[in-house]
């Protein structure tokens, strides 16, 4: 795949600095070549997207970017101001482009735009009277300002499902057709993603898809750790109209090497990917890192033997003692 990297896109308490750096190194070890800053609690990422970032944060986004570009590694940086945006006032838009000169002044080159989790409202009049009258005003409002940003990738408020919508069918029409759109699959949790769900998709948007694959995230049960190999996922997906993957990573960094190291190998080579040798190099690799950082004391279970039933036990997620005392028998 042409993209192939991670998303740091999750609810929760973002990644520290040394984590990042780390995660990094990781990509590059991997052949993972994109890395998209998204936490949504980097409040300068969403909740106060018009704000400069302070000095000494811009100056870790300089560390960060000099980094990746070190392991061969694209650093993203992405903007998500629908929380509080006027869509059709000239000074919102003027405020996005100072924000992105600020991050420019960092290094950042790449940047992406994101519209996910906000309300379909329209919250200012000028809105309503601009794009009120179409069939999905919010999706409206979004083409005409994603269009006058001009930024190759973005994520639509209907980011998972197949099909047609009134939201998609005017995004379709408005959107530039030059951009990306991201999607997650069938669901926002998506169990598999066959290559028929991304041409339905992909039709029903009438843009090129890159996929935000929300696995292996857990913002959504913080305690519950999602450390088996990525399955479900058609290798056919690489021959259609999709840019790539971009991958939403744990709260927990280390922990998140496990499934990484799954999700580059299918990445680099789809045709090839075998899930349980991929975990069998991860476990190799990352396994006793892994069981070390969670640093607790393993549950009284019987650990499988064998790297099969690992992973099936891995697969509905587990709390951290348990996943210490099925990692133990392979580290």
């Amino acid at each position: 795949m042409r993209v192939r990297g991670v998303i740091e896109g999750f609810y929760g308490p973002p990644w520290t600095h040394a984590e990042r750096l780390d995660l990094l190194a990781f990509c590059g070890r991997h052949a993972l070549n994109t890395w998209v800053h998204a936490p949504k609690d980097d409040p300068y990422h969403r909740e106060r997207w018009r704000d400069p970032y302070p000095d000494d944060e811009l100056a870790r986004f300089a560390d960060l970017v000099g980094a990746a570009g070190r392991s061969g590694v694209e650093f993203f940086y992405a903007i998500a101001p629908g929380l509080s945006v006027c869509y059709s006032d000239d000074r919102e838009l003027a405020a996005l482009e100072e924000k992105l000169e600020q991050l420019r002044g960092a290094g950042v080159r790449t940047f992406h735009l994101l519209w996910d989790d906000v309300e379909h409202e329209l919250r200012c009049a000028g809105d309503v009277d601009r794009f009120g009258s179409e069939p999905s005003p919010s999706a409206a409002a979004q083409a005409f300002l994603s269009n006058r940003v001009g930024l190759p990738v973005v994520c639509p408020m209907g980011y998972a499902g197949n099909g047609p919508t009134p939201y998609r069918e005017t995004l379709r029409a408005l959107l530039d057709p030059q951009i990306t759109v991201y999607w997650t699959g069938p669901e926002v949790v998506s169990r598999s993603i066959t290559r028929e769900d991304l041409d339905a998709a992909s039709g029903a948007f009438g843009h090129e898809l890159l996929l935000w694959d929300n696995y292996p995230v857990n913002d959504f049960d913080r305690a519950r750790l999602f450390l088996g190999p990525l399955r479900g996922r058609d290798a056919r997906l690489a021959g259609g109209r999709l840019l790539g993957i971009v991958t939403n990573g744990m709260l927990q960094a280390v922990p998140s090497k496990l499934p990484l190291a799954t999700i580059a190998d299918f990445a680099v080579d789809p045709d090839a990917h075998d899930p349980i040798a991929s975990l069998e190099g991860a476990l190799r690799a990352y396994g006793a890192e892994v069981a070390d950082a969670l640093a607790v004391p393993p549950a009284p279970i019987e650990a499988p033997t064998d790297v099969v039933a690992l992973a099936e036990a891995l697969a509905p997620g587990v709390d951290a003692p348990t996943a210490v005392a099925l990692l133990e028998p392979f580290v």
